[in-house]
């Protein structure tokens, strides 16, 4: 097991595919990694890294459906993005298991794995990555 910090600048997704990749060369002929984020306003995405306007597409779908400062939700304890955060982790997971090519992730050729942050401001989100 180990654990992997990211600095994120405020909403949107960020790749850490090499940051893993970096792990997961490490491991003794590990089969699979799995990749967990500790916070409960930031997940795991699996998507395209080719071209970043769908990364800017993929955050105004988000915008457009999970919208910040709603009157009807209740908590808002850290802000008008409170809820929204929460949501949207939910929404997209805090988990991924990935197998492990040549130690490194098969992922596919325009595939890319993604820290998704979902707050304003900056962030240090803890990750911890296992090797099975």
């Amino acid at each position: 097991m180990s654990e992997l910090t990211v600095v994120t600048q405020g909403r949107g997704a960020v790749e850490i595919t090499q940051q893993v990749n970096d792990i997961v060369k490490q491991g003794n002929n590990a089969k699979l990694c799995h990749i967990f984020v500790a916070h409960t306003s930031a997940s795991l995405m699996i998507t395209g890294n080719e071209d970043p306007d769908l990364l800017l597409d993929i955050e105004d779908y988000f915008q457009s459906i999970v919208t910040d400062a709603n009157p009807n939700y209740r908590h808002n304890n850290e802000g008008d993005f409170d809820v929204s955060g929460h949501i949207r982790s939910i929404l997209t997971g805090e988990s991924k298991s990935i197998p492990v090519v040549d130690k490194k992730l098969a992922l596919g050729k325009y595939q890319g794995l993604f820290l998704y942050e979902h707050r304003a401001g900056v962030n240090n989100r803890k990750l911890i990555v296992t090797l099975l």
